[in-house]
């Protein structure tokens, strides 16, 4: 079912004073089985899955893992899959690591940083989004001021021209509740947030935060850029051919 784009507004306010609850609940009344989350294991990732599991236990969870994630993120996914007993999908880049580096040459991060993300991340989300109505992520307005408009409900453009929902249920959600919500319900967390991470991608592009900066300082610091380009439209993300070898299949 796609909604139109027309009615985003309208479901919006309806849901913009909603406990994150009630909007996974319409979520999944309105849109299930074709809704997904995402998770790449950070704070509000972890309360969304742990909310999920508490009141629609049967929304599917992804994650994109781009060959560069931490040790640390990876033991964290399969801790989160003991503790509630599922499974979560691993969505793949098209390419290896070492593909792309044959194909494009090493280091892509450090030369094209949103090159390297279009092939890694947003390339692969998109073929996950192609078969959905709706997509459920854990965007908060305080994280950034990229982030500041984020809605709870909002129109996302994927491949083929189609527009689905894009649910946001901690839109509104400060840090401190997110954190409160963790430690209240004994939610595991990355290890590497204890050593001054506050929010953890790809471990090439990813260090510590300073103390009282903004939420998402630690990625890509020291470039202009801020986002992967998960959290745009496609309209706005080039998604490169490596030799061909990303459009087949």
């Amino acid at each position: 079912m796609e909604i139109d784009q027309r009615d985003f507004g309208a479901i919006d306010d309806t849901l913009a004073g909603a406990r994150p609850e009630e909007v996974l609940e319409w979520a999944w009344r309105d849109l299930g089985p074709s809704v997904a989350m995402s998770t790449a294991f950070g704070p509000s990732g972890l309360v969304l899955v742990d909310m999920a599991q508490r009141v629609v236990p049967q929304l599917p969870v992804f994650t994109i893992d781009t060959g560069y994630l931490f040790p640390e993120t990876l033991a964290l996914k399969k801790r989160i899959e003991a503790r509630y007993d599922f499974q979560i999908e691993s969505l793949h880049p098209r390419l290896s690591v070492p593909e792309q580096d044959r194909a494009c040459g090493p280091d892509l991060y450090n030369r094209d940083p949103d090159r390297c993300c279009a092939m890694r991340k947003v390339e692969p989300l998109q073929r996950k989004l192609a078969g959905l109505d709706g997509w459920v992520a854990g965007l908060r307005r305080d994280q950034s001021d990229a982030r500041a408009g984020v809605r709870v409900v909002e129109g996302y453009r994927v491949s083929g021209g189609r527009t689905i929902a894009k649910v946001n249920p901690l839109a509104a959600w400060t840090r401190k509740q997110v954190w409160d919500y963790i430690v209240d319900n004994d939610l595991p967390y990355n290890s590497l947030m204890d050593q001054g991470y506050s929010s953890i991608g790809c471990w090439p592009c990813t260090q510590p935060a300073a103390p009282g900066a903004e939420e998402r300082a630690g990625r890509w610091a020291g470039t202009c850029k801020s986002e992967c380009g998960m959290h745009v439209p496609l309209m706005d993300v080039e998604i490169p051919q490596a030799e061909g070898q990303l459009a087949a299949g």
